[in-house]
């Protein structure tokens, strides 16, 4: 976090890290034990070592700097106060800087508040750790989050919704008589369809209505020096094997389930066959509580070999919302804007959007709201049927006929209704 003179020393006297209420959503990431440091930018001094001692939060301390500064982290001093000079120098072989023009300053800073242990390690080597690493305890790997999206979100696909209900969530609501019955608990679903059609979102919804972790492993997951991915993955299940109950999502998996002939990447040949073991291992397992989604957009690239019985065996075709799909993704965008829409001019722009995904559709909802804002000065700033119209003249669909088309091949070689 960055400081001046003028507020150094609040940081200091009171254990608190602040910045400006807008950033406050970069720094939902930040948990309890993660390791900081003060970055004062009229000395260009590092301060530190401090350690969180909880996550963010708005106004923890309301009359901090005089209220300016509402996004805060109570944090304590580890080890000795110290201090790094000429800090620019000395992280910008660390970290690539960015230049932040503001009078009467200007000055070099990270482009990010928080980064991994391998970018913390580099910086913790600048200073004296000895007597530091002592009271640094080891944190439990947390992963996953509790999502808020529930199925009724999800619009249309009512069909798919209904065997969610019946073969994915309603034996995690009754394990005990799934048990007895010798239901398998769990297992592994993929998801296919266009892009843009909710996927995520369905995912989601399972872990919603299971009260379950959402994991999300995708492309990102391999990021890294050689031998990071494989210890990432192997982390990542060491710590899913606590959860009483996930839903791990693989977004993108035509990355890590395509054809062996197909990989061309030496890296993906180490990472494959790590993340096929941990995820057979799992879905061994009948009676552990933990469903593997896999989601994709070019599904004749998924070797056959995953679909199989006890792997990835159910199947859900995820395609372009219907004019009923439309209606219902419209009034969930509008729901919490100021808008004049009325029930049938609803069903007018339905009509118009005949084709378009429903990440297109938030899309147009989201660039209507800025043309009803910038017209504030002129009029009340509420979104109309013009505004919605003019947009979609401006907007192609991003999905191709040929991408229907190749989900639609692949669901009829399946022999799957869509």
């Amino acid at each position: 976090m960055t400081c001046t003179d003028r507020t150094e020393k609040e940081c200091l006297d009171r254990g608190l890290f602040g910045t400006n209420e807008w950033r406050f959503p970069y720094l939902r990431s930040i948990k309890k034990g993660d390791i900081g440091f003060l970055w004062n930018v009229s000395r260009d001094l590092v301060l530190g070592i401090f350690e969180a001692e909880g996550p963010a939060q708005l106004n923890t301390v309301p009359d901090a700097w005089g209220g300016g500064f509402p996004a805060q982290i109570k944090v304590k001093l580890l080890g000795e106060f110290q201090k790094i000079s000429n800090a620019t120098d000395k992280f910008g072989k660390i970290l690539e800087l960015i230049e932040v023009k503001r009078e009467p300053y200007s000055y070099k800073v990270p482009p990010k508040n928080t980064y991994g242990p391998e970018i913390t390690e580099k910086i913790l080597s600048l200073f004296k750790t000895q007597d530091v690493l002592k009271e640094i305890h080891p944190q439990e790997e947390e992963i996953g989050v509790f999502t808020e999206f529930t199925l009724e979100d999800v619009a249309g696909l009512d069909a798919v919704k209904s065997f969610i209900r019946q073969r994915i969530t309603a034996p995690f609501e009754d394990e005990n008589t799934a048990y007895s019955l010798g239901l398998r608990i769990g297992g592994g679903m993929l998801l296919f369809g266009p892009p843009g059609t909710g996927k995520t979102l369905i995912a989601m919804a399972i872990a919603k209505n299971i009260q379950a972790k959402f994991i999300e492993i995708s492309p990102s997951f391999i990021v890294g020096y050689p031998g990071e991915a494989e210890k990432r993955l192997e982390s990542t299940f060491s710590a899913l094997e606590k959860e009483p109950r996930a839903v791990v999502f693989l977004d993108e998996a035509e990355w890590i389930l395509c054809k062996r002939e197909e990989q061309t990447s030496s890296v993906m040949q180490r990472i494959t066959p790590v993340l096929l073991s941990q995820l057979a291992r799992i879905l061994k397992q009948r009676t552990k509580p933990i469903i593997i989604i896999a989601a994709t957009n070019k599904p004749k690239k998924i070797d056959p070999a995953f679909l199989r019985p006890g792997r990835f065996d159910k199947i859900f075709y995820v395609g372009l919302p219907d004019e009923n799909a439309i209606k219902k993704i419209l009034k969930l965008q509008l729901r919490d804007r100021a808008n004049e829409l009325k029930e049938e001019e609803i069903t007018q722009i339905a009509k118009k959007l005949d084709g378009y995904s429903g990440a297109d559709i938030d899309n147009i909802i989201e660039e209507s709201a800025f043309i009803a804002f910038n017209r504030r000065a002129k009029s009340t700033a509420t979104i109309t049927k013009e505004d919605i119209c003019k947009v979609i003249e401006l907007t192609p669909k991003s999905v191709t006929p040929d991408e229907v088309k190749d989900c639609k091949e692949f669901a009829e070689k399946r022999g799957l209704k869509i």
